[in-house]
């Protein structure tokens, strides 16, 4: 990506996070740049594309920092605890998700099934590495087992009281349902 564009993306990702989403326009894109409409439009055909591709590439960035962080965790139940903690990027709570998602829910939902398809592979992963090692159960429903920690991920991060006080307890509870006794012995 050429320098420009990235600058554009980061000034675009600053200002939506600071004022919102649907409040900046491209003018005032270009004001805080100190650049020509004529410019901004060379990378991105409307408001719309530059929040597409902008949103796009933190998710990207996020994406790729979560999995370099995890694999420095070489034990799947750390690594579990760590996607309970860290996983999700877009809360519907969150000014900004909450926005994107009012109005422009095309690229919301788009956001939110490259999120789907990342956490339920990473956790995908996990489960195999896991049985692998023999910290889980070996006739484990992966499929089953993935839906179910993806809706409670969800429903945690969507109410502060759980967030705060029951995640930990939520992420025992899964990892005792698919432990073997070795991996008890790591929780």
């Amino acid at each position: 990506m050429d320098v420009a564009k990235e600058r554009i993306i980061s000034k675009s990702l600053e200002l939506f996070s600071q004022i919102g989403v649907k409040v900046i326009t491209m003018d005032m894109i270009c004001y805080e740049l100190g650049m020509s409409k004529k410019t901004l439009y060379e990378h991105f055909t409307s408001k719309e594309d530059l929040i597409k591709q902008s949103f796009n590439e933190q998710m990207n960035e996020f994406i790729e920092k979560f999995k370099n962080k995890i694999t420095h965790i070489s034990n799947p139940i750390a690594q579990l605890s760590y996607i309970f903690e860290n996983s999700l990027y877009f809360n519907k709570k969150d000014k900004v998700s909450f926005q994107l998602q009012k109005f422009y829910p095309n690229i919301y939902t788009e956001l939110l099934k490259t999120q789907n398809i990342f956490i339920k592979d990473i956790i995908k992963n996990n489960i195999v590495s896991g049985i692998k090692d023999g910290l889980y159960r070996s006739k484990v429903q992966i499929d089953l087992v993935i839906d179910y920690i993806v809706m409670i991920l969800y429903n945690i991060n969507e109410d502060e009281f759980l967030k705060a006080n029951c995640q930990k307890y939520f992420f025992e509870l899964v990892t005792r349902s698919i432990a073997t006794k070795k991996g008890l012995k790591e929780i």
